[in-house]
């Protein structure tokens, strides 16, 4: 029984998947283990560390280069043209041209991104400060943390290599059509973090280190358990760099655009965590909120644009447009349809929420104004996910035409737009006294100047509010240039068939805003302070009514979802009705 377990496990992580809904929802499942592990990560560095410890924070700002380069150089040349044009090599020229192509990506990728860290290692004493006081101004570090935070960056340069060769990795394997092997091994990256987390943090007093160590453990396990799967397809390796191939140019021609486009957008968070560094010394809550908030993209943009991007790419291979736009309806509104529920639950439950994720741990550091503040950021984080889940997907609709320019302009724009909102919102919230929207006082010289003397640390939650308005503009910008460039889009199709959703999710809104009002005032379930520590009877209480809220809300989303006869209920129906049949259930 044992080996027949293990052969099934096995035949499932090798075997090909190739629709869309199906693969989707099969990587749902390893997707959200990965945030889960990723939030359990911070769960416990909030508990060591809260929000406000030095160390912690050097750490967060000792990866932001680092991290950068990885996702520019590495991960930014995967998610341009490289998959549709493996495809065209693969279907076109056979296995060893593919093998010739892909190893020569990989090794140009490594060999640009060694070059740049090394000009930074060599560079960074004045290169870190240089960067601090560009973006804020006012930023004040002794010498001693600079040091710290430089030689972090330094070591942290190396695992990155590690990882974004794991990455080509996975890349290799979707043009296979083999999704849930890449989508296991960030999965074991934050296994590994989190068990050096565990292991070594206490036992190096606390020493930011200690995550360092844990970000070499992890890119290494990223990269081991993709390597079975591997050497059964027979992906290979050669040790060249065909820069003359006419492969190899088309994805330097097209994917350069990408890569910038990659860039900006990550050049926009590295900016803003340099500017929530500068104005309060504290990206830890910045970063809490930006991971809890990122796991519904994870779930309903990134699962849903996997699968689509591979059979978009063969569809415009094949000039079958009417095809393409019948998938891009069809997936927008099953993105929208599972999403829309869950970003709802976040905004309005999100102070207990960021609590039960956070602050659970019996003597956490991390406090109840902690928690407040994170739930504040995460608020206008998750404002704009509705759109910003479909960013995600539309994206990977133009990489997957091969059209990188449209994509790299728009993402260009978003830069400029995402700086200038992020100074002018965080100089708005800083006249916060407290963190609540009826406290916002919107006036022309507050967007332009920060408050000298801030009473609240309200100003970080301008940088998501910047990135939410910013993110969700470039999902109707995308949409339109696919309208006038490439096919006629049936606008009046989409809205027609989104209407229903947002009708249901409006009236769910209310229903769970009343319902959450109503019990927190009667239970009081949310401390006034987690200095004494909140485990026990206060935290039972907010577990059972937030579980509660929850369950009223997905009940009453998908009775209005009935009543409104939505067409994506059939997923309910197909994926759910084998599992609620255990308990004598059944969707009809």
């Amino acid at each position: 029984m044992l080996n027949r377990g293990i052969k099934k496990v096995g035949r499932l992580l090798s075997r090909e998947q190739t629709e869309i809904l199906e693969t989707a929802l099969l990587l749902m499942l390893p997707a959200l283990l990965t945030k889960l592990s990723g939030l359990f990560f911070n769960l416990i560095a909030a508990s060591y560390f809260g929000t406000k410890e030095l160390g912690w924070n050097q750490f967060l700002v000792a990866s932001s280069i680092p991290e950068l380069l990885t996702n520019v150089f590495l991960i930014g040349t995967l998610g341009s043209i490289v998959i549709p044009t493996l495809i065209t090599v693969k279907k076109r020229e056979g296995n060893i041209e593919f093998r010739k192509v892909y190893s020569s990506i990989i090794n140009l990728s490594i060999l640009i991104f060694s070059i740049v860290a090394i000009i930074l290692a060599v560079t960074a004493d004045t290169t870190l400060p240089f960067l601090l006081n560009l973006f804020e101004p006012d930023t004040v570090i002794n010498i001693a943390d600079y040091e710290i935070i430089i030689s972090m960056m330094r070591v942290l340069l190396i695992p990155q290599v590690v990882l974004g060769f794991s990455v080509f990795i996975s890349s290799g394997l979707n043009v296979h059509n083999r999704y849930l092997v890449p989508q296991l091994a960030p999965l074991f990256y934050n296994i590994g973090r989190v068990v050096m987390l565990f292991i070594l943090v206490p036992l190096m007093n606390y020493s930011p280190w200690a995550i360092v160590v844990g970000v070499f453990v992890g890119s290494f396990l990223h990269l081991f358990v993709q390597i079975p799967l591997v050497i059964k397809l027979k992906l290979g390796y050669v040790p060249v760099i065909a820069i003359l191939n006419k492969y190899v140019l088309e994805i330097l021609r097209t994917g350069l655009p990408r890569i910038f486009a990659i860039a900006s957008e990550h050049i926009a968070f590295t900016f803003n965590k340099f500017l929530a560094y500068g104005i309060s010394g504290n990206i830890a809550a910045l970063t809490y909120a930006n991971s809890l908030s990122l796991v519904i993209p994870t779930l309903f943009g990134y699962t849903f644009s996997v699968p689509s991007y591979t059979i978009l790419a063969e569809l415009y291979e094949e000039n079958d447009n009417k095809r393409a736009e019948d998938v891009i309806i069809k997936t927008l509104n099953e993105i929208l349809f599972l999403s829309l529920p869950f970003i709802i639950i976040l905004i309005v439950l999100r102070v207990p929420i960021v609590r039960l994720v956070f602050g659970i741990i019996p003597n956490t550091r991390f406090g109840f104004d902690d928690t407040s503040l994170t739930a504040w950021i995460l608020l206008w984080f998750t404002l704009g996910h509705v759109f910003i889940c479909g960013r995600w997907f539309i994206y990977r609709v133009f990489y997957a035409a091969k059209d990188t320019m449209y994509p790299f302009l728009v993402s260009l724009v978003s830069l400029v737009f995402t700086i200038i909102l992020s100074i002018a919102f965080t100089n708005l919230f800083s006249y916060n006294n407290t963190l609540a929207i009826s406290d916002i006082q919107l006036s022309l010289e507050h967007l332009l100047n920060r408050n000298p003397n801030p009473t609240s640390s309200a100003s970080i939650g301008g940088i998501a509010l910047a990135m939410s308005i910013t993110y969700s503009l470039e999902f109707f910008i995308l949409l339109i240039i696919y309208h006038y460039t490439k096919y006629k889009f049936n606008f009046k199709k989409l809205i027609k068939s989104t209407l229903p959703k947002f009708y249901s999710g409006a009236i769910m809104f209310v229903i769970l805003y009343f319902l959450y009002k109503t019990w927190n005032s009667i239970a009081n379930a949310l401390p006034v302070s987690g200095d004494g520590g909140v485990f026990g009877s206060t935290t039972l209480n907010l577990l059972i009514l937030t579980i509660v809220s929850v369950i009223t809300a997905l009940l009453s989303y998908y009775l209005l979802s009935l009543l409104f006869r939505v067409e994506e209920l059939k997923i309910l129906k197909r994926y759910l009705n084998p599992i609620l049949k255990l308990g004598g259930l059944r969707i009809n």
